[in-house]
């Protein structure tokens, strides 16, 4: 991929990211979009948080050096 077509992407990832946050933050659908998603995003994170403590105690289970 040559460097024109690298900041070419970079500046239309850019301009999406920008446009979506701006449509999230500046507009009363956005705000209503926001507070529809915030509940779930927090179960989200919180059931990645589970998962995460899950791996955790079974990588100790099965280590031979034990629990750390």
């Amino acid at each position: 991929m040559s460097d024109r077509t690298s900041i070419l992407l970079g500046a239309l990832a850019g301009a999406v990211v920008g446009g979506c946050m701006g449509y999230l933050f500046f507009t009363e659908d956005g705000r209503r979009l926001r507070e529809d998603l915030e509940p779930r995003l927090a179960d989200l994170a919180t059931e990645i948080d589970r998962a995460r403590s899950m791996v955790k105690n079974a990588r100790a289970d099965v280590s031979p050096f034990g629990r750390s």
